[in-house]
């Protein structure tokens, strides 16, 4: 088929009815479904729950340990005085009745505890304790646990990974998600090659194996959970996946929007989720630079990288308010990741998973000067609004990004 003769997504009005009032009935039945799971908690006398993550916290010369709690795909944070080698306890909740709908939807409250008890722990499957036992230092262990697995990482780890400005790569989204199917095509293409020639020349070797792997990328996300930005990414490739056999344009904001709205409507929570916010704009941006410039050449895809990553600067900064230089660094990290996240795999696949430990471990340490930079909600919502606003026009799109530079400026300057 010509290239040209390319559709771009259109939906007749019944079909767009269609699917609006089914989202729509399937949003309100996910609601009621999270309500009575919100019935269920405050129910329940005493729980017995796995610890995701426990750190020590000190605040006002006290110090105490935090506790992240998973129940169901909800995380409780709760605090202690004693200090917990269990990661699986069991204890009583005070002040639930404070604790109303709209904090439990949210997926992620604070209710003070009492009656606190370990119990045996919970190991991980051997495929998790496989990659994750290469490793003997807790910072390595947390970095690759939540780089294969999304695990729970430490307030001191999240810091080191800000200054750099590389949350993105080690939250596993779209990012992770198309280096995993482009590995599988690779390694399945070369055998798949070796049959169709023989026995079905007829089948299509995209078909085929975009099945088996997404096979393989969906038992991949019930190994690590509801992940939002997972999540989004996973609906999308299946909604791409399904444009291409139909011959449907791909990179188009009703591609994008159509993913959103779905993600929402199966999961109401994704609604108040950070990393689906940060997940779906930044693929927003990408489409924006892909919607006004043509990629084409090489530097119009460096242009795009940097495009994306100054596009992102300030929705991060509103949410995590770190400003520095080291975050310039993100910028050639990004494209280095497409080997690392190969190359960190294959070293666990063979059991050597620690080969890098030290260097990353150098890596991590390394700290420029960096300010606290709190942005003002007034500025947040106009970026974002300006940033819908620039589908209209590419030199509002790049005044948009442009205005990003401020900050590195005023860092400067500071």
């Amino acid at each position: 088929m010509n290239i040209k003769s390319k559709r771009t997504l259109k939906i007749s009005k019944k079909l767009y009815f269609v699917i609006f009032i089914s989202l729509i009935a399937l949003f309100c039945l996910q609601v009621h479904l999270k309500f009575l799971d919100f019935c269920e908690f405050l129910e329940q006398d005493s729980y017995e729950l796995k610890i995701t993550n426990n750190y020590l916290k000190t605040k006002n010369n006290k110090s105490y340990y935090v506790l992240v709690l998973a129940y169901k795909d909800v995380l409780i944070y709760t605090t202690t005085n004693s200090k917990i080698n269990s990661n699986h306890i069991s204890l009583k909740f005070a002040a639930k009745d404070k604790l109303n709908f709209y904090e439990y939807l949210q997926t992620r409250f604070y209710l003070p505890s009492y009656a606190l008890e370990e119990l045996d722990e919970i190991s991980e499957n051997a495929f998790v304790k496989y990659f994750i036992n290469q490793h003997e230092n807790e910072t390595m262990k947390q970095f690759f646990g939540a780089l294969f697995f999304a695990k729970s990482i430490s307030k001191d780890l999240r810091d080191c990974v800000n200054y750099y400005g590389i949350a993105h790569l080690l939250a596993i989204s779209g990012y992770h998600l198309g280096l995993i199917y482009s590995i599988f095509f690779f390694i399945f293409s070369i055998v798949y090659k070796y049959f169709q020639k023989r026995f079905f020349p007829y089948r299509s070797m995209h078909f085929d194996l975009g099945i088996i792997i997404f096979i393989i990328l969906a038992l991949y996300f019930y190994e690590i959970g509801l992940v939002a930005s997972y999540f989004r990414s996973f609906v999308m490739a299946i909604l791409g996946f399904y444009f291409i056999i139909r011959a449907i344009k791909i990179i188009s904001f009703a591609h994008l929007f159509l993913a959103f709205f779905v993600c929402i409507a199966i999961n109401p929570s994704f609604l108040f989720n950070v990393g689906f916010f940060f997940s779906c704009l930044g693929v927003f941006y990408i489409f924006l630079f892909i919607y006004h410039f043509k990629v084409d050449n090489l530097f119009k895809l460096i242009c795009l990288e940097l495009s994306t990553f100054f596009a992102m600067v300030a929705p991060v900064l509103y949410f995590f308010p770190l400003l520095s230089f080291q975050q310039l660094f993100g910028i050639i990290l990004t494209p280095i990741f497409v080997i690392f996240y190969p190359l960190v795999l294959f070293l666990h696949i063979i059991n050597c998973g620690d080969f890098l430990d030290k260097y990353l471990l150098i890596f991590l340490d390394f700290k420029m000067n960096a300010i606290n930079f709190k942005l003002d909600f007034a500025y947040f919502i106009t970026y974002i609004i300006l940033s819908f606003l620039a589908v209209l026009h590419r030199y509002l799109a790049i005044f948009v990004i442009s205005l990003n530079l401020i900050f590195f400026i005023y860092l400067g300057l500071t």
